[in-house]
């Protein structure tokens, strides 16, 4: 069969008699498809094999032998392959996911670079005049007309960041006496197994946009770059604060002071990403309502007073399971993220995760190296290889991640001080990955 296979990829070539092969193959397998497709429809099999599976899994001898009578060796490669497949993406869906809470879902049509654009709208206006028909024009405004005068043109530029996805997989061997022996624990866990495996590739690439071995991710998090004169460069917390209520306040605030292209950063949820050594604390913030506060007068006196919650609403604390096993750096416990929700922001995708378009589930197939009956006939992937008896089955994901907006997201090491009342800009220190 994996010969016969191989003849798929030979209907590019410039050899017609291997293209006319290769089509007489794809039809016979379609025909042989159907064929069977339509005795499981007729019989009702495909239902009660559903019902036998069910029953033999619960111990039923009497299930396990109807179930192996009940499946010819010409039907059971196509309806084993059909129930593991729907079974497989079926427990795919119901597996918990952490990646859609804060990075948005996306395709590309092909493994070339995708670039996410935006317009540089500030480059054209600055190509546009000040003052224009006797008035000055406003910030971000379009220049005044007046009568019979001609329009000035200006160009737009665009940004961007380009992502991709790449191809992730793996394959599962075991013997056929092991598949003889215990036939039905393979239908039963193997789906599953792939699912799950699977589905925390996309979890972990996509958790790899923030963190990396050695802390947060330096091709995401800096210290450097410039967001105007009213907040502090970079996206490191200035100080590098441990959470607290105060300290995620400031974080909220330091992004909404933010500008990018003229704009003001706008986020309106967020969601706080923390390993589960500050989930309790986490959820302590989303929790309150009301805090007490205390402030040192400069008198020395302290003023205490009851708040209400600033961030109260504005977040969602979620404990990541993979930070820990992502960053074995030294302060992997006390750090957190706070990033959009969703991610997505006024402005557009903070973090994105990639699936290559028609491939956005994975993909199982059984290994159909088995050789031919002397008789010409084909033979069950489930008669094991043709070399040594071994079944295989093969999982396969594709999907990328990247972070394109590095103005919505902060991150705090949470090795200094706990923040005080928001401190002045200009008072205010900024330290790396190094700092505290």
């Amino acid at each position: 069969m994996t010969a016969l296979n191989l003849l798929d990829g030979l209907k590019a070539t410039s050899y017609s008699e291997f293209t006319r092969i290769a089509e007489a193959h794809a039809k016979r397998r379609t025909a042989l498809r159907e064929s069977a497709d339509a005795r499981l429809l007729k019989m009702g099999r495909a239902v009660e094999f559903l019902r036998l599976k069910r029953e033999a899994e619960q111990g039923s001898p009497v299930a396990m032998g109807r179930l192996r009578e009940a499946v010819s060796s010409g039907d059971f490669p196509l309806l084993f392959q059909s129930i593991s497949q729907a079974s497989m993406l079926g427990q795919y869906a119901e597996l918990p996911q952490q990646w859609p809470t804060f990075s948005v879902r996306t395709s590309v049509p092909d493994f070339r670079p995708a670039r996410m654009v935006r317009w540089d709208t500030v480059a054209g206006q600055s190509q546009a005049p000040d003052y224009s028909g006797g008035a000055e024009r406003h910030v971000r405004a379009l220049p005044r007309i007046p009568e019979l005068t001609e329009y000035p043109t200006f160009n737009l530029t665009t940004e961007g960041t380009d992502y991709f996805v790449n191809k992730y997989g793996a394959r599962f061997p075991f013997s056929w006496e092991a598949f003889m022996n215990d036939e039905l624990r393979v239908l039963s866990q193997l789906p599953t197994e792939m699912a799950r495996w699977a589905r925390d590739t996309e979890d972990v690439l996509t958790t790899g946009v923030l963190a990396t071995s050695t802390g947060p991710n330096p091709d995401f998090f800096n210290t450097t770059e410039n967001f105007g004169g009213n907040a502090p460069s970079g996206n490191y917390l200035p100080g590098n604060p441990p959470l607290t209520l105060d300290s995620l306040e400031q974080a909220i605030n330091y992004i909404g002071m933010r500008q990018v292209a003229g704009r003001q950063v706008r986020v309106q949820q967020f969601v706080l990403l923390v390993p589960p050594s500050l989930a309790l604390a986490a959820q302590e913030i989303a929790q309150g309502t009301t805090y007490l506060k205390v402030r040192q007068l400069p008198d020395g006196t302290e003023m205490r007073q009851n708040i209400s919650s600033p961030v109260a609403g504005r977040f969602t604390p979620v404990e990541s399971p993979w930070l820990p096993l992502i960053d074995t750096s030294a302060n992997a416990a006390t750090t957190w993220y706070l990033v959009p929700a969703g991610g997505q922001t006024e402005r557009g995708p903070a973090i994105v995760t990639a699936f290559l378009r028609g491939h956005e589930t994975p993909e199982v197939r059984v290994m159909g190296d088995t050789g031919r009956a002397l008789g010409g006939g084909d033979i069950s992937a489930f008669e094991g290889s043709f070399s040594h008896d071994d079944i295989q089955y093969r999982v396969r994901s594709i999907i990328g991640a990247a972070g394109i907006d590095t103005s919505a997201v902060a991150v705090s090491l949470g090795t200094g001080e706990e923040a005080p009342f928001m401190a002045p800009i200009g008072n205010a220190s900024v330290s790396g990955p190094s700092g505290s």
